[in-house]
């Protein structure tokens, strides 16, 4: 699962930069809020911007470190986000399966108040609205214009092995 959010990503990723930048800052669904704490994902910019900053934010915290710095919003700039963010997500996750440690407690000090999380929830819940959004995308992408294929993991592990 990780893997596939990760090469689902990365397509949607190179797909948008078939879009120029008025197409994929346009509004498509208005007033869309996936999170509240990420605010409104009404465009195709925003909402690969949030699959990228929800793995940057996750580490972040569990490396107790600053908020990460999200000032390369567009697509050239994301894509290098996420080159960079994919491999210490993937090392993370091994780690936390190498440790046994999916039941473990994180503190998170970037919410306020601090709040505490099951590592394993970590995980699941950023791959589950990673999965949402990247179907978002797809489903912006298409309003646009553009042919995307449906991101089914079948498909993808066919084609990967």
């Amino acid at each position: 699962m990780v893997q596939h959010d990760l090469a689902d990503t990365r397509y949607l990723l190179e797909r948008a930069t078939e879009l120029d930048d008025d197409e994929r800052d346009r509004i498509r669904f208005p007033g869309l809020v996936v999170l509240e704490w990420d605010g409104p994902e009404e465009s195709v910019s925003r909402v690969l911007g949030n699959l990228v900053r929800a793995k940057e934010m996750w580490l972040a915290s569990m490396a107790g470190a600053d908020h990460p710095d999200d000032a390369g919003v567009g697509i050239d700039s994301l894509t290098a986000r996420f080159e960079d963010v994919a491999p210490r997500w993937v090392e993370t996750i091994r780690d936390i399966h190498r440790r046994g440690a999916w039941g473990d407690i994180l503190i998170d000090a970037l919410c306020d108040p601090p709040e505490s999380f099951v590592l394993g929830g970590v995980v699941t819940h950023v791959l589950t609205f990673a999965a949402h959004r990247r179907q978002l995308a797809r489903h912006m992408m298409r309003a646009a214009g553009l042919d995307v294929d449906h991101g089914d993991p079948l498909d993808w592990n066919r084609s990967s092995s």
